[in-house]
């Protein structure tokens, strides 16, 4: 009788769980809510009024976010932005270095105050010199070289003042609402895209075209 009863009781005990695991909503990133997504004052390329918005969350530290600025990048930007099919809006996330990761995305965000056009050029060069970012003072020259018409004085006055880390702080505050964890982090009409390659980021902005 003993037996039974625990036998019953065990029974009892897994149905109660496994109702548990289907009833309890899951709070993941992917399912995070964009309602605190905004894309005001942030980087953005392409046409303002394409249908579909890409937000993609980076650390200029980050190999995986070179490596997606590199290989993955490209390609949208030929087949989506350039196409006026989507745009892109570009959001600080530090994660590789608190201090460091920080202090770059601020530098970014100053030459972003000066102009968008050069924040776009330099964001491919921040990463592909990602070796060298350990040191500020060269990453305000690479800033300088590859961008020239930046005023220099005002843009190390800006990075000195922490005015551009207080602008990633926002985006960091931006991130963690939405339940992120990592970089890169790749949004398409503020639903997650999980392991963003190119094919899966061509499949979630044909799914946000169809209203799916």
């Amino acid at each position: 009788m003993n037996a039974q009863r625990l036998t019953l009781a065990t029974v009892v005990v897994a149905i109660v769980v496994v109702a548990a695991v289907l009833l309890v909503p899951r709070f993941t990133s992917s399912g995070a809510s964009s309602a605190a997504l905004s894309y005001d004052n942030q980087p953005v390329l392409g046409q303002a009024d394409a249908p579909v918005t890409i937000a993609v969350f980076e650390d200029f530290l980050c190999s995986h976010c070179a490596a997606f600025s590199e290989e993955v990048f490209p390609l949208v930007k030929r087949d989506y932005l350039d196409t006026g099919k989507a745009r892109m809006a570009f959001f600080f996330f530090p994660v590789v270095d608190p201090v460091q990761s920080r202090v770059l995305g601020g530098l970014a965000e100053c030459v972003f105050e000066q102009s968008d056009q050069a924040f776009w050029t330099l964001e491919p060069i921040l990463f592909r010199a990602q070796s060298e970012l350990g040191n500020t003072a060269r990453a305000l020259d690479l800033a300088q070289q590859y961008a020239p018409s930046l005023d220099g004085a005002r843009l190390k006055g800006c990075v000195d003042a922490g005015t551009g880390t207080d602008r990633v702080d926002r985006d960091v505050k931006i991130a963690q609402s939405l339940g992120l964890t990592g970089t890169p982090s790749v949004l398409v009409d503020g639903k997650l895209v999980s392991n963003p390659t190119f094919a899966n980021i061509e499949q979630a902005i044909a799914a946000a075209g169809t209203g799916r």
